[in-house]
């Protein structure tokens, strides 16, 4: 009898401690990661934050919770002490990096061609990394290849993004009102393409191209590699574009452009 006392007593302990070590988990429906990060310091669980690739339609739907992980929902009653996975949608981009670097170098009255820095004239692009320009001294046409970076396919092969990356740096480059090439290193590359960064209005479109999540950083040596690298780790935490986020303008199970 005693024996038995004591198991009921033993069941009942359990019980009071399960309930007492569980927690109702909250509705998190509209919460971007900060509201989220201040409810669960509330609640005391441990926690992680991970990215839902969804197609975002507008600005509004960027940083916004999805779901819970393991199928869990708000309501649901969630044992403390365990590991809890938060989805959310991609998180916004804060470009500034290319805003704050400035041109350390004259290329007034120089040729490309001749110095390896000068200004040029737009020709045409030919996708996100690499177009065509005209040096300004000696009146030379030659196709450039951007230094830094390498944007999602859009000829040989069709990549996601490739054509919305194309589309942004043919938007900068034709409404530039002066663009400066900067060469470093090697000249050429294999295919006989001229290697540059490529400076518009003063900020460096390279640069750019990685914060706006198009590229990641493919320097190593340069003098740039630190801010490519920071750029590229900042963009990449964002899952935005060539970092996972699914592009709409591309027909993945086809591998090509809509």
């Amino acid at each position: 009898m005693k024996k038995l006392f004591l198991l009921i007593i033993s069941l009942v302990l359990l019980l009071v401690v399960g309930c007492e070590e569980t927690i109702i988990l909250p509705n998190l429906e509209g919460m971007s990661r900060e509201e989220i990060t201040t409810i669960m310091q509330e609640y005391q669980i441990d926690y992680e934050f991970k990215i839902a690739y969804t197609i975002i339609n507008s600005e509004d739907e960027l940083d916004q919770f999805v779901e819970y992980g393991n199928g869990y929902k708000g309501g649901d009653s969630f044992p403390l002490g365990q590991f809890l996975t938060i989805y959310t949608t991609v998180l916004p981009l804060t470009p500034h990096l290319y805003q704050e670097l400035e041109m350390d170098f004259e290329w007034e009255n120089k040729s490309f061609i001749n110095d390896g820095v000068g200004e040029v004239e737009l020709v045409y692009t030919t996708d996100g990394d690499t177009a065509t320009f005209r040096d300004k001294i000696t009146n030379t046409a030659f196709r450039v290849r951007f230094l830094g970076i390498d944007t999602p396919e859009t000829h040989a092969g069709e990549d996601p993004w490739g054509l919305a990356a194309s589309d942004y740096t043919k938007e900068r480059l034709e409404n530039a009102n002066t663009i400066v090439l900067e060469s470093e290193g090697a000249r050429k590359d294999t295919y006989d393409r001229y290697l540059a960064f490529v400076w518009v209005d003063g900020k460096l479109l390279n640069l750019e191209i990685i914060e706006q999540a198009y590229s990641n950083s493919t320097l190593n040596n340069s003098k740039y590699k630190e801010i490519f690298m920071e750029a590229s780790i900042t963009a990449m935490k964002t899952g935005r574009r060539f970092f996972g986020e699914i592009d709409p303008a591309y027909d993945y199970e086809n591998e090509r452009f809509y």
